[in-house]
């Protein structure tokens, strides 16, 4: 179940798959700028727009939680389903080199 309402800080020790955050971020940063800062020993979510739009809400989620995906795969966001199918099947190199074109 995607949570609600998630801290706009969160310490490295709470992110999933620790390993990988560095692609996550970079990847969500193509598709929203700046809305990850990357701080000593936490990230925190610096939404662009206000209200917050659920689609950068979600890709906030998916970056600390991307065991989340599939559930965020069941909105209608083209963009960033197509950065997560990528992830899950571990193509993200397809990904950042579509998205740079």
């Amino acid at each position: 179940m995607i949570p609600e309402n998630l801290p706009i800080e969160m310490s490295f020790s709470e992110v999933e798959l620790f390993d990988d955050l560095d692609t996550r971020v970079s990847a969500i940063g193509c598709l929203f700028a700046n809305i990850i800062g990357v701080n000593d020993d936490f990230i925190e979510f610096c939404p662009n727009e206000t209200p917050t739009t659920q689609e950068e809400y979600l890709a906030w989620v998916w970056v600390i939680k991307p065991s989340l995906g599939s559930e965020i795969l069941s909105g209608n966001y083209v963009e960033l389903n197509n950065l997560i199918e990528h992830y899950q099947s571990n193509q993200m190199d397809k990904w950042f080199e579509y998205i740079a074109t």
